[in-house]
């Protein structure tokens, strides 16, 4: 892992940390953190994509699609001081929780015979074949999903939301 993808996780983390404390509703979190993950998934994406390939991008983006949909019902939206804000609680973290070991178990699923034959062929075939499977655009896959919904979710059923990132597009636009 790079120097560049030891600040994203850290981003990243910081982000899922931010959700159990009402926080000031901004940009990122609704509109660049799905943008920065479109990006990273479609830089990571391999040159040649095959069946299996195809298939664990579908399962991935399903299940990103369903946490960050969850999540945003979970979200609670409100003001504060005249200020826009969100807090995810608990249930935001459970998502990513149960993002990650939905992940696991379909690389696990789509990936098992080939684990098997590197862990009968030794230990260092093994350790090429886990990262492999676990590619840097495969993690950014589920978060774009993710992040999507998410942001679409809350964009539906809150007007506050929605009046937010109608201006944020405005000066965008600009």
């Amino acid at each position: 892992m790079d120097k560049f993808m030891l600040i994203i996780l850290a981003v990243v983390i910081v982000l899922i940390i931010r959700q159990l404390i009402p926080k000031k509703v901004d940009g990122f979190d609704l509109l660049g953190l799905p943008i920065m993950a479109i990006i990273r998934t479609y830089a990571g994406l391999p040159d040649k994509l095959d069946g299996l390939i195809i298939g664990e991008l579908i399962s991935l983006l399903a299940l990103g699609a369903v946490v960050g949909y969850w999540q945003a019902k979970k979200t609670k939206v409100f003001y504060r001081d005249n200020q826009l804000c969100t807090v995810g609680g608990y249930p935001y973290i459970i998502g990513w929780i149960a993002m990650l070991a939905g992940r696991v178990i379909i690389l696990l699923l789509f990936n098992f015979s080939a684990l098997v034959s590197s862990f009968d062929a030794g230990q260092e075939l093994l350790a090429n074949e886990i990262a492999r499977i676990a590619a840097d655009w495969l993690i950014w896959s589920t978060i774009t999903a993710s992040s999507i919904l998410y942001s679409l979710t809350l964009y539906r059923n809150h007007s506050g939301i929605r009046d937010f990132i109608h201006e944020r597009l405005k000066k965008v636009g600009r």
